[in-house]
């Protein structure tokens, strides 16, 4: 008896550390986020798209958003048939 609660503590406690990575995990990628919604909103202010300078960070925005949550859904079926699948579950 005394072995078994030893052992489903021990497990709570290894869910509990996977729960707490997850939850640093997510905060990283939060602060990813809003530090591209910053770059954004900071392109956004000063930006005349006729500018080859404002058209490469127009296109390195858009990499790093690619990099951080993805291609859009229009790509995911050519990059991730097994992920398009889901998604048209989705939607």
């Amino acid at each position: 008896m005394k072995e078994r609660l030893q052992q489903l503590l021990s497990e709570a406690g290894e869910s509990f550390d996977y729960f707490k990575s997850d939850i640093r995990n997510l905060s990283r990628y939060m602060a990813e986020l809003e530090e591209l919604i910053e770059s954004y909103r900071a392109f956004a202010a000063t930006a005349t798209l006729s500018a080859p300078a404002d058209r490469a960070t127009q296109r390195k925005l858009l990499n790093r958003t690619h990099k951080i949550i993805g291609p859009p859904p229009d790509t995911l079926a050519e990059t991730r048939p097994e992920l398009a699948q889901c998604e048209d579950l989705v939607t």
